[in-house]
């Protein structure tokens, strides 16, 4: 099939949960098919890396971030603030002028915020890949917000949002979804069981390599960008809450910041013992360094790709019931979940000093992984549904 594939971004390099989702879906899809990719980036891409290899042809268009323009048109307008920052006129002739000179068998928009540029695949079965309920995850920002004003924004956002995701889901000829839970919510809003088609997220299995620790240590890892609302409050809660907790048993226990814009929580580093590494090209090494990942989120949508990795790379798992939602994880045999401060700080101090739970989280965690969530097998029924639709 020659396939054509919307983002909001340039999946390069596979830094965070979205840009990860699509770069591997492009590389284990164009085994079998051409794809050519077309998205927007917030600067000039100079560097393709692997997807020079993967993609027939890439057409990005850069939409530099305009925070403040972008706020007065979704206060003065009608659409969400999160389909303002995505919108651009140039985008929208890049696509027209490909759909004139190239012919395409099916088309697949990543993320509802792009379902706007869908006039310019009219003719062309056209399927929404959506990497989170978007709505939802607005939802749960305005109920974790105390500020009165972006309180009152969220809700507005996730009024406007609302209406023109759930348009999506009914213009599409098929939608992905993460996980069993966020499609049944598209199902039922659709009355369309059989539109949605649920693609988890995955690994890729032939990167993350499980290779468990021999010897251990004190390390903790906290891995995610600060960009993200639901990582900052999460990071606060694991600073401010969990983390004292862990000291006042393990004075000497290290932890790891690993992600993007971390100068957000510098105000709430301790003195020692606590190293910050800003946009790392790799987590692997991280996961191989680390006894633990911890996962206190509170907040957010879809589900946690780190988590998955990390239980492919052989690095057990304490998180919340919010952060591994939507999958497949049995608590007590594949990770450990605690939603206290006191409790996870438990969870975290008990898989330090217990070697052998430690290891056999880690061997059942990287079953399940090979058994539901690589990226060649979300690949291989997202190609199926395509050749069906094609």
């Amino acid at each position: 099939m020659n396939i054509l594939i919307l983002s909001p971004f340039f999946p390069y390099p596979p830094n965070q949960g979205g840009k990860i989702r699509v770069f591997n879906l492009i590389k284990y899809l164009s085994r079998r098919n051409r794809v050519t990719l077309a998205c927007l980036s917030s600067e000039r891409v100079e560097d393709y890396g692997p997807l020079r290899d993967y993609c027939e042809e890439i057409v990005c268009v850069e939409r530099p971030v305009r925070t403040t323009r972008d706020l007065a048109t979704f206060l003065l307008g009608r659409a969400p603030f999160n389909f303002v920052r995505y919108s651009s006129r140039e985008f929208h002739s890049a696509m027209t002028e490909l759909r004139r000179r190239k012919l395409f068998d099916v088309a697949q928009v990543e993320m509802s915020m792009l379902w706007q540029y869908a006039e310019t695949l009219a003719g062309l079965p056209a399927v929404l890949d959506e990497h989170n309920v978007e709505y939802e995850l607005v939802r749960g920002l305005r109920q974790g917000c105390r500020n009165p004003l972006k309180k009152a924004l969220y809700f507005l956002e996730g009024k406007r949002f609302k209406l023109r995701e759930e348009a999506a889901w009914e213009e599409c000829r098929v939608c992905f979804a993460v996980s069993d839970k966020e499609r049944e919510i598209v199902a039922s809003r659709t009355g369309d069981s059989k539109k949605v088609v649920t693609v988890p997220n995955g690994v890729d299995l032939e990167k993350f390599l499980f290779r468990p620790k021999t010897e251990r240590g004190r390390r903790i890892l906290f891995l995610g960008g600060m960009d993200w609302a639901p990582n900052l409050d999460s990071a606060r809660f694991f600073l401010e809450e969990i983390l004292p907790l862990i000291r006042e048993r393990m004075p000497d226990a290290e932890v790891d910041f690993v992600g993007k814009d971390l100068w957000k929580i510098k105000d709430l580093i301790p003195s020692d013992g606590i190293r910050l590494h800003e946009n790392v090209p790799e987590v692997l090494p991280w996961f191989q360094q680390a006894d633990v990942l911890a996962v206190p989120l509170r907040q957010g949508a879809g589900t946690r790709i780190k988590i998955l990795e990390a239980m492919a790379a052989g690095l057990p798992v304490v998180t919340t019931a919010k952060g591994c939602d939507g999958t497949e994880v049995v608590k007590g045999k594949h990770l450990l979940i605690a939603d206290s401060a006191q409790d996870f700080a438990g969870e975290v101090l008990r898989l330090i000093e217990d070697d052998p739970l430690a290891a056999r989280l880690a061997q059942e965690a990287r079953r399940l992984v090979e058994k539901k969530y690589s990226w060649e097998m979300a690949a291989a029924t997202i190609h199926e549904t395509l050749s069906a639709l094609a």
